[in-house]
């Protein structure tokens, strides 16, 4: 019986070293790094939509600038516990640059994102990451997104009250709509554009690590380098900031209204709309209200873009216009040549059939931080909805190939505050 004893005590040494070989194998091909030992290694982290839905933008702030910006992703169905997939994750490396007070811009693009999937990631340096989060992407032909207005973080002069009010706006929007694909941010996210603890409290919500973001300069980042740094937008087209992104069957054409080369914006808008000639909504994004209720809606530089922009509009057959600005809430009838288009057919359901012109949205403030008095005596041509209720808002807008249906709530109780829908048959 010894000598078997003795085999049997030889085989498990042989096995014994076997598995540890398997297992430094395995780490040798498959590490498990560290990651980030201080929390403001990542912060302000900002995601976009890309160029189109497989494409996701990456922005985030780090403290070390000497090392490289990456994005490691993977399907959360490969997860195993706790442990990230590196060995079924994908690696995309991007760009890093000096921004605002010792911070560094991190700025990476990831493709082959499929819709309808959850995803996993995490951010670094190709060899320190930062903790695990959480994505999922949506279905592009029938997807609805968010619209919010000036946040303005910092205006009312506290930012911890306008970061709670935005917080609140956020948690309650996507607890009852929280498959949204992205949110459109109108301009004036801050009040200052280089301030960082106004930017840090406006990514306090806990859903932009997971919610991407599409947003656009305001007035109050116009002259500051702060949103380039913050944001990771695709197709930068001109020298005035404009860029685009095709979802499902809407075009989304971004502009930067800061800039008042009006040529520059109608020849990116001409050569956007000629390279999808697909597109079944053609969708402006701008800080600027054109149409709006309140006190900037006479303003001589608010006219001179009105003037310069709305045939432009009228030409490329623009279905609807998104914007800020005068921190209260206003819905255009459909307008055309300047004028309100008569009266419209409408479906069972109240919708607009076919209709002719563009319609303007101007939004409330998003966060609370200020509100805009309206004349609420009087209706001007344009006016067909208009509201000041002084409590922050939020629109929901829904899309598909034959619809374009917006719904405004009331964030404290997330009520309907005004509703409007077009249907192109």
């Amino acid at each position: 019986m010894k000598p078997y004893k003795k085999i049997s005590i030889i085989s498990l040494v042989i096995i014994f070293m076997v598995l540890i070989t398997i297992n430094i194998n395995n780490k040798m091909l498959y590490p498990q790094v560290k990651a980030y030992t201080n929390s403001e290694d990542v912060t302000d982290i900002a995601l976009s939509p890309g160029k189109n839905p497989t494409e996701l933008n990456y922005n985030w702030y780090s403290k070390d600038g000497d090392k490289k910006s990456a994005v490691q992703i993977a399907l959360k169905s490969d997860m195993d516990s706790d442990e990230f997939p590196i060995n079924k994750a994908k690696t995309f490396y991007g760009e890093i640059s000096k921004a605002n007070d010792d911070f560094f811009a991190n700025k990476v693009i990831v493709q082959g994102i499929e819709e309808s999937k959850e995803y996993v990631y995490r951010l670094g340096d190709g060899t320190n990451w930062s903790k695990v989060y959480n994505f999922s992407s949506r279905n592009p032909n029938q997807f609805s997104f968010f619209c919010a207005g000036d946040p303005q973080i910092g205006a009312s002069g506290n930012i911890a009250s306008d970061e709670k009010g935005w917080i609140n706006t956020i948690n309650n929007a996507t607890n009852k709509f929280p498959n949204a694909s992205f949110l459109i941010s109108v301009g004036d996210q801050i009040n200052k554009g280089n301030n960082e603890q106004q930017y840090t409290a406006y990514f306090a919500p806990k859903q932009f690590q997971s919610l991407p973001i599409a947003a656009v300069a305001g007035n109050h980042e116009g002259s500051s380098k702060g949103h380039t740094y913050h944001f990771n937008p695709p197709n930068m087209k001109n020298p005035g900031d404009d860029y685009d992104f095709k979802y499902g069957d809407a075009l989304f054409l971004m502009l930067n209204s800061n800039n008042t080369n009006e040529d520059e914006h109608a020849s990116f808008m001409e050569k956007t709309i000629n390279e999808n000639p697909n597109a079944k909504w053609k969708i402006v994004v701008l800080h600027h209200s054109l149409y709006s209720s309140g006190g900037h809606e006479d303003d001589s530089a608010i006219v001179e873009r009105r003037n310069a922009l709305v045939p432009v509009f009228d030409k490329l057959g623009i279905d609807v216009v998104l914007s800020g600005h005068d921190h209260s809430y206003t819905r255009t009838y459909q307008m055309q040549g300047g004028k309100a288009m008569g009266k419209t057919e409408k479906g069972m359901d109240g919708a607009i059939l076919n209709p002719t012109g563009t319609l303007y949205i101007t939004e409330n403030s998003a966060s609370g931080s200020k509100y805009y008095k309206i004349d609420s005596k009087n209706n001007s041509y344009y006016e067909a909805f208009k509201q000041q209720i002084k409590v922050p808002t939020i629109s929901v807008i829904n899309v598909d190939k034959n619809s374009f249906e917006i719904n405004t709530y009331r964030t404290d109780n997330m009520e309907v505050t005004d509703k409007y829908k077009i249907v192109k048959s």
